[in-house]
């Protein structure tokens, strides 16, 4: 089974190639246009995004690979002779490697903007250095040479907390997502692949439309039911976690009961 799964990855190495190319793009174009912002605008003020953007990018491009393993990857296992049990766990278990690849390439490209990028926006900015808040805590780091006195602006961070900083600073205001969030996208990344997958693999076509009715079906309750009723998280999370839960029960039973088809 493990040999298999090698095999499998190898197989599909173009999908890693493939995040690469999208998060490291758009990385690398956003960080281009704060960079022109910075040296030709010269702000004092800036914010972190990948931190929050590459987790979803990543397990956006993972839940649509994974749509394509199990209307590919899946049906190629079971008319290369593979009992539907197996092919898949090799199905599941390229979907999850590639889903974590992407959630790690996110952390990498979050640290590369936190780390590396950070000291050059204040750097093209004309700043001595920066100061950046998030989730209460402060941090300031000055450029070599230079030792001024944390006089003049005041800068409140995330706890409400007023503190001076110096002047010539870039003020970063750090957007993140909390650890749990990562392990939900991750999740759906995975579940999300395998239950439109498993739709298109048993109705073909006709799984489109039901899965554009999926989409719709929210967008009727709003009209239907109060919407406090509709909004309130007590309610709607629990029911969301019900349905997904159950598709994904459903996607399995689908899948091991699929026809192969020749």
């Amino acid at each position: 089974m493990l040999k298999k799964f090698q095999k499998l990855v190898k197989l599909n190495l173009d999908d890693l190639a493939l995040y690469l190319a999208v998060e490291g793009g758009l990385f690398l174009v956003i960080q281009i246009i704060i960079g022109c912002v910075m040296h030709f605008g010269r702000p004092d003020t800036s914010v972190t995004v990948s931190c929050i953007l590459f987790p979803i990018v990543g397990g956006l491009v993972a839940l649509i690979a994974g749509i394509s393993h199990v209307g590919v990857s899946f049906d190629q296992a079971l008319r290369f002779g593979q009992t539907r049990k197996r092919a898949l766990g090799l199905t599941l278990g390229l979907a999850s490697f590639e889903t974590a690849f992407a959630l790690g390439l996110a952390a990498v490209l979050a640290a590369a903007e936190r780390f590396l990028c950070v000291p050059l926006w204040a750097k093209l900015a004309g700043m001595n250095g920066w100061v950046m808040g998030g989730s209460g805590v402060m941090e300031f780091a000055a450029s070599p040479g230079h030792d001024a006195p944390i006089t003049g602006k005041v800068f409140e961070n995330m706890a409400g907390e007023l503190v001076s900083v110096p002047e010539k600073t870039l003020i970063i205001e750090a957007f993140t997502l909390d650890w749990y969030w990562w392990l939900l996208i991750f999740a759906m990344a995975v579940t999300g692949g395998v239950i439109v997958g498993a739709l298109l693999q048993r109705f073909g076509a006709k799984g489109g439309w039901i899965i554009w009715g999926i989409c719709v079906v929210p967008m009727l309750l709003l009209q239907i039911f109060p919407q406090e009723l509709v909004s309130s998280a007590e309610l709607v999370v629990p029911v969301l976690a019900i349905l997904f839960v159950a598709g994904f029960l459903w996607s399995l039973w689908s899948l091991l009961h699929a026809v192969v088809r020749t």
